[in-house]
């Protein structure tokens, strides 16, 4: 009784609850939405859709790291208690996105409209449309994020659930119409009537009395500060596409598409850790900014992790054993990918539990590192991908299992990195990090593969999963690290 009163007690002071569960919600929206989509849209154009979502991904980086530095500086600024530097911040930071994005929009869209007819004449619309929109969805998207993020690392994290929540509804049902009545060109709605809900609903609250500041030698600090963080973050674009690099390479369009189901399955199943992984990510920008104890960081560190852990583990398993069903009824077009799904989100599951352990890198400005980790991480990818490819089977199989390879190993590394940087226990950072996603993962894996019938298995998997949450969430609450 004491210890489920204690249970009761943190999980009613844990204000990143109620965000992760408008996540789960919100990622599911997301989820059957991707998967319908995948029915309604044929491969082919979904592969053009995957290329021109690969364009807006890279164009993100025209902010030249300023977003990054802020979202670093930011709460660490908070934790200082010195909210003037706050303000300067936020109001520096915002007029320079709006400056640079404008005029990329301006220019980008000149660019589309001149060479629109350079590609396949077959698919050359296609490619115009979705193009066209990616400065408009860099825009939407860059402040949907800013303004969502400031109220997070404001610490109002409930009133971030509570619209979020409300405006991916809306964004959900926008989309579904769209998709619907559009084919391929609603593909785009949902991303950007959510970008547009979102500014509205969150800027009332995170950017109250935000004015223009150009400061120019301001910025050059903001950029100079960001740098880092940008080159890493494009690093880590580069990661991302580098799959789909190797399928454009090697493969079809159709093969394309058939992977998109891979990368759906990637996004469901990262959403959640990673919108956790933020949470924490402010709350210990906070602690350094107000103490700068780096063996505390590493502490509150690993303690956040043992939860995500337990978190990814549950999500894997989720999108491990819906993916089949969900695929076969309602994207028929895309069933070849469901095996290629199934391998990648394991991989993305045992990464995602040291995503805290990454970012501590950028907490304690090791920018050397920071880059040096995610640089390691593109050339395993590389390699065993193509590799994979090119001396096993030609099948995006391969392109999965390569990718799901190189971010169980980049997870190793860092744990490596930290352990031997700040003499802390590996054996810590790794029980706390691999042993509860491995101990809910590995379970159901087997059980999938082994059973005959998939109800049992799934029934089977559940079970173990909550056996092993029980037991980590004892331990996790009775010795805090």
């Amino acid at each position: 009784m004491k210890m489920l009163t204690k249970i009761l007690e943190k999980i009613k002071s844990a204000d990143f609850i109620l965000v992760t569960i408008s996540t789960v919600v919100c990622s599911g929206m997301t989820f059957i939405f991707n998967t319908y989509s995948k029915d309604i849209v044929k491969s082919d154009l979904l592969g053009v859709n995957q290329e021109c979502l690969a364009v807006l991904a890279f164009m993100n980086y025209a902010q030249l790291g300023v977003f990054n530095a802020y979202n670093r500086d930011y709460p660490q600024v908070l934790g200082r208690k010195d909210f003037n530097a706050a303000n300067k911040l936020k109001n520096t930071t915002m007029t320079f996105m709006l400056m640079v994005y404008l005029l990329i929009l301006v220019l980008f869209e000149i660019f589309v409209f001149v060479y629109s007819n350079v590609a396949d004449p077959k698919y050359s619309k296609y490619y115009a449309f979705g193009l066209a929109l990616c400065p408009i969805l860099m825009l939407t998207k860059s402040f949907d994020d800013m303004t969502n993020n400031t109220l997070r690392m404001d610490g109002r994290y409930n009133l971030s659930a509570l619209l979020g929540f409300v405006r991916h509804v809306l964004a959900f049902i926008i989309g579904i119409v769209a998709l619907k009545f559009t084919n391929y060109y609603g593909l785009y709605a949902m991303t950007l009537a959510s970008a547009i809900i979102g500014i509205l609903f969150f800027a009332p609250f995170s950017m109250k009395g935000i004015k223009f500041d150009f400061d120019f030698k301001y910025m050059k600090g903001l950029i100079l500060a960001g740098l880092p963080l940008m080159i890493n973050s494009l690093i880590w674009t580069g990661v991302q596409n580098v799959d789909k690099f190797v399928i454009k390479g090697f493969m079809s369009k159709d093969e394309q598409g058939n992977y998109s189901l891979a990368t759906m399955g990637f996004t469901t199943m990262v959403l959640v850790p990673q919108t956790i992984s933020q949470v924490f990510y402010n709350k210990i920008g906070h602690l350094y900014g107000a103490n700068k104890d780096e063996k505390q960081v590493l502490d509150k560190a690993s303690f956040y992790t043992a939860l995500l852990s337990i978190i990814s583990g549950a999500a894997c398993i989720f999108v491990f054993y819906v993916t089949p069903s969900f695929a076969e009824k309602f994207s028929r077009n895309v069933t070849k990918g469901i095996v290629s799904t199934q391998i990648l989100i394991i991989g993305v599951a045992i990464y995602a539990t040291t995503m805290i352990f990454g970012n501590v890198f950028s907490i304690l400005r090791l920018n050397k590192s920071l880059v040096a980790n995610s640089l390691a991480l593109c050339i395993f990818d590389i390699v065993f991908s193509t590799g994979l490819v090119v001396f096993v089977e030609r099948s995006i199989n391969m392109v999965a299992l390569g990718t799901g390879l190189s971010y169980a190993l980049y997870s190793l590394l860092l744990m490596i990195k930290l352990s031997r940087k700040f003499d802390y226990p590996f054996t810590k950072l790794f029980i706390k990090s691999w042993v509860p996603v491995l101990a809910i993962i590995v379970p159901g894996v087997l059980f999938y593969l082994l059973m005959d019938s998939v109800l049992v298995a799934a029934g089977l998997a559940l079970f173990t999963a909550a056996v092993v949450c029980v037991i980590i969430v004892k331990l996790f609450f009775a010795h805090k690290s």
